[in-house]
C-alpha cells in the first residue's frame, strides 16, 4: 500500500486530553495508517492511504471537533505568523494577571484578616462577605471567563479538556460563596463557607501557568526560526552571459550561480571555477573556514569569506542540506516519546476521573447524615476539583 504523509497545524488544543480526542478522531478514519498529535507545537502528523482518504477528509475530522486546522506551511512567513499569535497570547495573559493577582491578594487579606497580625493591618469591613463578593466578581467575570467559554464550546462538540476542570473548580467555589453571601440562612453553610478566596487564587495561578506556557511555546520554535534566518533570500544567476539577482526560491538545478566575498551561498552545488574559503560552522560547528576550489561541494546557507567563485546548483528548495536539517528539527518537535504517549492517555481520562471523584466524595459525605446540604459536603467536593487543576502533567513532557 502506497501511503502519503501530511502535517496539519491544529489551533485550540489546551491539554493532553485535547490531544487524545484529536488522535482518536483521526485514527478512526478509514485509510489512516498512523497518526501522531503533539500539543506543542500543535501539530498532527498523519500517514494515510490517498486512495481511501485525502487531506481534506482528515482536516474535516479535526474541524468537527471544533479546532482550527490547516496544512502546515513552511517558510519564514508561516513562522512569523505563529510568533505573532504567541505574542498576542502572552500579552493577553499578562493583562489578565494584572487583574487577577492584585485582587487575589486583597481577597486573601480580607478572608484571613482574623489570623496572625492581619487584624492590625486590615480593616474590618474588608472581611465582609459582600465586599469579598465585589472584589472576586471582576476576577471570575474577567480573567476566569475564558475557561467558562472554552469549556462550554468543548461540551457542545463533545470534548472535555482542562478548561472544564478549571471552570468547575472556580465556578463551584464562586457560586457557593455567592449563595452564602446573599442567602446565609438557606442551609448552604452560612458565612463560614465563603470560598471567594479559592475562586480568585485558582484563577490567578492558572493564568500564571498559561502565561508561562505561552512563553515556553515561543522558545521551542526559536531553533527553527534561527535556521530559517540562515536561508539566503537572493541569488546571483548567470544566464546568457549576464548576471542578475533573483529570489533564491527561483534557482533551479543546473543553474550557474556566482558568489562574492561576504555573501551567503543560496543553494547546494559544485564549484566550477574560482577559489575561496567558506565558513561552514552553521553545518559542521567547525570555526575555521574551509577552502573551496573547482570540483568541491558547497552548501546553501554557508558564508563565503574571501574570494569569488561560480558554481552549478545541484540541490535546491527542500532538497538542500539546510532544508533537510530544518525538516528533521520539525519532525523531532512533532514526534512523541513512548512515555509521553502514556501520559497523554492518562491525561485524556484525567478530567472525567476528577469530576467523578469529586461527585463521589460529595455524595459519600452527604449520605453520612449531615443535616446541612452543603456543610461540609461542598468543601469536600471542591477539594478533588481544586487539586485536579494542578495535575495537568500532560503538558510537561512535550516541552521537556
Amino acid at each position: 500500500m502506497s501511503t502519503q504523509e501530511r502535517t496539519f497545524k491544529v489551533t485550540g488544543m489546551h491539554c493532553a486530553g485535547c490531544v487524545s480526542k484529536v488522535e482518536a478522531a483521526i485514527g478512526a478514519l478509514g485509510g489512516v495508517a498512523q497518526v501522531v498529535v503533539s500539543l506543542e507545537p500543535g501539530l498532527a502528523r498523519v500517514r494515510f492511504d490517498p486512495v481511501r482518504i485525502g487531506p481534506d477528509g482528515i482536516a474535516q475530522a479535526i474541524g468537527d471537533l471544533g479546532y482550527a486546522v490547516e496544512e502546515k506551511r513552511s517558510g519564514q512567513a508561516a513562522l512569523d505568523r505563529e510568533q505573532a499569535l504567541r505574542q498576542a497570547e502572552i500579552r493577553r495573559q499578562r493583562r489578565w494577571m494584572a487583574v487577577a493577582w492584585p485582587l487575589s491578594f486583597v481577597v486573601m487579606a480580607g478572608t484571613f484578616r482574623e489570623y496572625w497580625i492581619l487584624p492590625a493591618l486590615v480593616p474590618e469591613w474588608l472581611g465582609r462577605p459582600v465586599v469579598l463578593f465585589l472584589l472576586a466578581t471582576p476576577v471570575v467575570l474577567g480573567p476566569a471567563w475564558q475557561f467558562f467559554v472554552q469549556s462550554a464550546r468543548g461540551l457542545v462538540r463533545g470534548v472535555t479538556d482542562m478548561n472544564l476542570l478549571y471552570a468547575t473548580g472556580i465556578g463551584a467555589a464562586y457560586l457557593i460563596g455567592v449563595l452564602n453571601t446573599f442567602l446565609p440562612g438557606a442551609g448552604f453553610g452560612g458565612e463560614k463557607a465563603i470560598f471567594f478566596e479559592s475562586a480568585v487564587l485558582l484563577t490567578a495561578f492558572i493564568i500564571l501557568g498559561k502565561y508561562l506556557e505561552a512563553l515556553t511555546r515561543g522558545r521551542t520554535s526559536e531553533a527553527i526560526r534561527r535556521l530559517m534566518r540562515l536561508q539566503p533570500r537572493v541569488a546571483r544567476l548567470v544566464r546568457d552571459g549576464e548576471e542578475r539577482d533573483v529570489p533564491a526560491d527561483e534557482v533551479a538545478v543546473d543553474d550557474f550561480v556566482i558568489v562574492r566575498p561576504g555573501e551567503q551561498i543560496p543553494v547546494d552545488g559544485a564549484v566550477l571555477e574560482g577559489y575561496s574559503a567558506v565558513d561552514e560552522s552553521m553545518l559542521t560547528g567547525e570555526s575555521l573556514p574551509v577552502e573551496k576550489q573547482a570540483g568541491d561541494v558547497v552548501m546553501g546557507g554557508t558564508l563565503n569569506k574571501t574570494g569569488t567563485f561560480r558554481f552549478r546548483a545541484t540541490k535546491v528548495g527542500s532538497e538542500t542540506a539546510l532544508a533537510q536539517i530544518i525538516r528533521l528539527v520539525e519532525e523531532a518537535q512533532a514526534s512523541k516519546a513512548p512515555i509521553q504517549k502514556l501520559a497523554d492517555w492518562v491525561a485524556g481520562h484525567f478530567i472525567l476521573g476528577v469530576h467523578a471523584l469529586a461527585l463521589a466524595v460529595f455524595v459519600f459525605r452527604f449520605l453520612l447524615g449531615y443535616r446541612l446540604f452543603f456543610d461540609p459536603s461542598s468543601s469536600y467536593l471542591l477539594s478533588p476539583a481544586s487539586l485536579g487543576e494542578i495535575g495537568d502533567f500532560g503538558f510537561a513532557l512535550p516541552l521537556s
